[in-house]
Order: C-alpha cells, then structure tokens, then sequence
C-alpha cells in the first residue's frame, strides 16, 4: 500500500526536525541507604524533585474494600498531621510553590514534589511531617472518600474516553489483582473505615516496601539524610504480592455501556505476556509505534480512519498502561506493572459508523499480523523512536521516575535501552514478534454508547457495514473498504452495562 506508507513517511519526516533538542540519556544511580532502596540523579538545576515509591497499589486492597490503597495515599498527601491540619499543611507549602502529590496505580503509590533547593529543608521537614505523622483525622477521611467516589461516578463516568479505557482494563484483567480501578469501586469505597486505612498504613508503609528517588541540585550528603529520615518507618519485609497469570482471552467479548452520548467511544486489547524488561518487547514496540505511536500523526491506525476516512479525531494502540491518555503526550512514569496488555483506543465515532470504525481498526491489526513490516518502515520508526524517546524524560523528575522505573523492573535505564536494543533490532525480530504478541482473534472490547440494545443487535448480525463519506475519497479507500465493511468480527459475546452498575461494585 503505497498510500499510507508515504503519508507515514512524511509524518515522521517532520518528527526528526526535533532531534536538536534532544538531551543525552542518564546514568543509572541507585543504591540502598538505611533500609530504603535510593536513586539518584545529581544535575546543576536549581530545582530539586523528590519521588516516593511504595509497593502499596490497589493490587493489595482487600477484597470488598477496592480503593482501601488509594484512599490510604489521599489520607497521607491530602489530610493533615500529628503537627498541623490539613489546610494548615497547605499554608505552609504555599509559599514554597510546592505540593505534596499522590497517585496510586495497580502496583505502586507514588508521592512526589519538586522544589528550589533554596526551600529544600524546609520542604523535606513537611514531606517527613506528612509521610511519617500522618494525623488520620475523621474529616480528612470522610472527604477523601468522597473524593474518590465522586471520581468514580461523576468524573470517570462522565468521560466517555476515560470511561472506556478504564473498563477496558476491568474486562481484560477480570478476576485478577488488576480488574478494578485504582481508585476501587463504590461499594468498596463505602465499606472501608478509617481503622483499615490506619492498619494498611501500618501494614505497607515500610522500608522495605519503599525506593526513595531524589533529583536535581540537591546538596551534598541530602539523600542519604533523607533516607536515613525515613528509616523510621516500620522494616517491613522485602517482596511484591505474586501475581497470576492474566485471564486466557478465547473469541471476541465486546461490552457495551449504555450511557446517553452523542458519539460512540471504542477500545480494544488483550493481555501480553511481557513488558518492557523482556528483550521481545523492543522489536514489538517498533510495530506499535508504526500501527498507532500515542498523539502522532504518522501512525497507520491514525492515517487510515481519520486522515483518509474522517471517521474520528485520533486512534492510537499501545503495548502498556499509558497513564490518562486524553491528558497526557508522552508515557508517564512511576505507574510500572508487571503484566501488560496490547489495546487498540479509537476516540468516538458518530453511532452510524461505530461498527465499521471498529472493523477498520481490526483490519488494519490484521494486515501487520499477517503482512507485518518491510526492512524500510522498520529502519524509519527505529530513527524515530531513538530520537522521540528522548522527549519523554524532559525534566529532572521525570528522569528520576524513568530510573526508578528501571530498578522496579530490574532493567537497566529504560531510556538507554530504547536506543542501545532499537540499533540492532531486525525486521525479522518484528514481525515475529508481531505474530507472537499481536492477537487480531482474541480481544475485549468495551464500546461507551446511546442505544446500546439496539448497537448490540447490529454487531451480533455482523452484517456488512459499508460507509457513506461527504466527499470524494481514493480509488484505494474505496477498494479496501469493500474488504473492510464486510470484515467477519463473529462476536463471541455481547454484553450491556447500564452506566449506573459502572465501577459500581
């Protein structure tokens, strides 16, 4: 297909005139100082950024208290101390231009700030206060909680995207440590008390459990006196929860949540066996990057259904958790899982063309699983991936993440080893691994939608769907469309969730 191959080519053409700001890759630097795993990462910035990991992620909630980690961390970053109230907390942070930040994922809390090492003293006492005397005081916990809550029920069941890539993850990993969201569901959320928050506290808030990352100008001798501080935390015992395998997916499962829309959000995805510390994932994230690299212009999902057919704003596809990706450009770092999942997310479509939109995207999943790639598409996402990669650690924080990362999944610095095994991968080693990880038979599917009863009758006759365009599209267009609007999808099954039961339980 020539087409699409040279309107890629161009594309990336206009990526590479970004190489000259680009930034050499970091050294790795870690060791262990009193108990807590340390990295650091010294640079002549005035500014200093501090990032706590702990192996405390939703994975160790409870059963029927989903969200028992995320409000932990809430009770922590957003509640007062044993020294101050929580409003008193922001007071004193407030001149500093400093926060104290949290975010739970599947695996990990992270808790993170960055400020002027002329405050660094000051702010490392607050960060202490905060970390170590956290007060658990009932209002702060009835607050959290309802942030959390509302997060579930208004805000991510508000954003059809959002919605849809959450529950994506939910559908995939059912029944395993991952399959609910980091933030829990509603009824665990309401079960939890603040007597389960102080004991999870207790029970993960350890040394052993924590990698201390500081970064920046930072003065000498600041991170092992910063370790040391945190010495005070229970030892805790080395290890991370074991997980199972991720669920076998056999056919094709599509959800539908019902919700009143004017557009029809699809994702789709199913488990992968590795992630970014096997040597199999580098040739593997050459092929993604050429199917659908997240907010390019040169990907083929994103120059076949939006830029020759108009049918949607963006389609991207991904071989791990991307962090928000309505929000955020490039991957983000300190949310590492073990397990991974390959997913397709096409941003909504108009309801007349939510089921060839979805067999458009299928399609073009099936030509590089069966065709895969030429030497010449190789060599030019290889380019650009060295080169673009460089962009996604711009700060001293976000290079400190990326090598805390590199230690969680005992790899060498990730951003190095983008370049060093992207040199040498080969168009054999990608298209093998396009046929070994890339499922085009085996996936769920959740699609956000008005009328879902009526969606759900038409994806199960899995009649042809052919497309009506406003203007004159290609010869080629036209000729694969009459292969894709007849594309088989054969849906092993078709469920209906009211947008009320979403997150719900």
């Amino acid at each position: 297909m020539t087409d699409r191959r040279s309107l890629a080519a161009l594309a990336l053409t206009s990526v590479f005139g970004l190489a000259g700001l680009l930034a050499p890759a970091d050294a790795f630097a870690a060791q262990e100082s009193s108990g807590v795993d340390l990295v650091t990462l010294p640079s002549e910035s005035p500014l200093v950024a501090i990032r706590l990991l702990f192996d405390a992620g939703s994975i160790y909630d409870p059963p029927g208290k989903e969200g028992l980690a995320s409000l932990t961390a809430l009770m922590v970053s957003q509640g007062g101390t044993q020294k101050r109230s929580y409003s008193e907390l922001l007071d004193t942070l407030y001149p500093m231009a400093a926060s104290i930040d949290s975010n739970t994922d599947r695996e990990v809390t992270l808790f993170d700030g960055t400020v002027h090492r002329e405050t660094l003293a000051d702010y490392a006492r607050l960060l202490q206060e905060a970390l170590l005397q956290p007060s658990f005081a009932p209002s702060d916990f009835e607050r959290n909680r309802q942030v959390l809550i509302s997060s579930l029920t208004n805000s991510l069941r508000s954003n059809d995207e959002r919605l849809g890539l959450e529950a994506l993850q939910d559908e995939i990993f059912a029944g395993h440590p991952y399959g609910h969201p980091a933030d829990g569901t509603v009824e665990g959320l309401k079960s939890i008390t603040l007597d389960d928050v102080k004991a999870f506290y207790r029970e993960h808030y350890t040394q052993a459990s924590l990698m201390l990352g500081v970064a920046g100008g930072y003065p000498k001798g600041f991170p092992d006196e910063l370790a040391r501080a945190f010495a005070a935390l229970p030892a805790g015992q080395k290890g991370r929860r074991e997980l199972p395998p991720a669920p076998k997916i056999e056919g094709r499962h599509l959800t539908l949540i019902e919700k009143q829309t004017g557009s029809v959000g699809i994702t789709l995805g199913h488990p992968l066996p590795i992630n970014r510390s096997n040597p199999d994932y580098y040739p593997l994230m050459v092929a993604n990057s050429y199917l659908g690299e997240h907010r390019t212009m040169y990907g083929v999902l994103m120059n076949q259904l939006r830029g020759q057919r108009g049918l949607n704003y963006g389609d991207y596809s991904y071989i791990e958790y991307w962090y928000n990706p309505p929000g955020t450009d490039y991957p983000t770092a300190n949310v590492p899982r073990r397990q991974q999942y390959f997913s397709i997310w096409i941003r909504p479509v108009v309801p007349a063309d939510a089921q060839f939109a979805l067999r458009a995207a299928l399609y073009e999943l099936r030509q590089l699983h069966d065709k895969g790639m030429t030497k010449e598409e190789v060599d030019t996402v290889r380019s650009l991936l060295i080169n673009y990669s460089k962009l996604w650690a711009q700060s001293p924080s976000e290079r400190l993440g990326y090598l805390m990362d590199s230690k969680f999944y005992g790899m060498p610095s990730y951003t190095d080893e983008i370049e060093a095994r992207l040199k040498k991968v080969t168009v054999e080693e990608v298209n093998a691994a396009i046929r070994k990880y890339l499922d085009p038979d085996n996936w769920d599917a959740v699609i956000v939608t008005d009328k879902a009863k009526e969606l759900a009758e038409t994806l199960r006759g899995d009649a042809p769907s052919p497309k009506t365009y406003n203007s004159q599209v290609s010869a080629e267009v036209q000729t694969d469309d009459k292969t894709i609007q007849a594309l088989p999808v054969k849906p092993t099954a078709v469920e209906i969730v009211p947008i009320e039961q979403a997150f719900q339980k």
